[in-house]
């Protein structure tokens, strides 16, 4: 994984991003956010979505992975 999907991931640990708060946070162009994001996208690592505004802007966050789940028996 390269340096700036880690970053991605990082960023998005904290909630939901815009491709411009990511680009600020990489100091990058949107061409290289661009590929960072659909290679993230393919791996299923996170999903895009768009906010709920009146002005639409597309948003990225982690996907949910399930995770093994636990019960207890008694």
């Amino acid at each position: 994984m390269n340096y700036a999907n880690q970053i991605i991931l990082e960023q998005l640990r904290s909630g939901e991003k815009t491709a411009g708060e990511l680009k600020d946070v990489l100091e990058c162009s949107y061409s290289v956010l661009d590929a960072a994001l659909h290679e993230l996208i393919e791996q299923e690592e996170i999903e895009p979505g768009w906010n709920d505004d009146d002005c639409p802007v597309r948003i990225y966050k982690l996907k949910r992975k399930l995770g093994p789940t636990l019960f207890w028996k008694r």
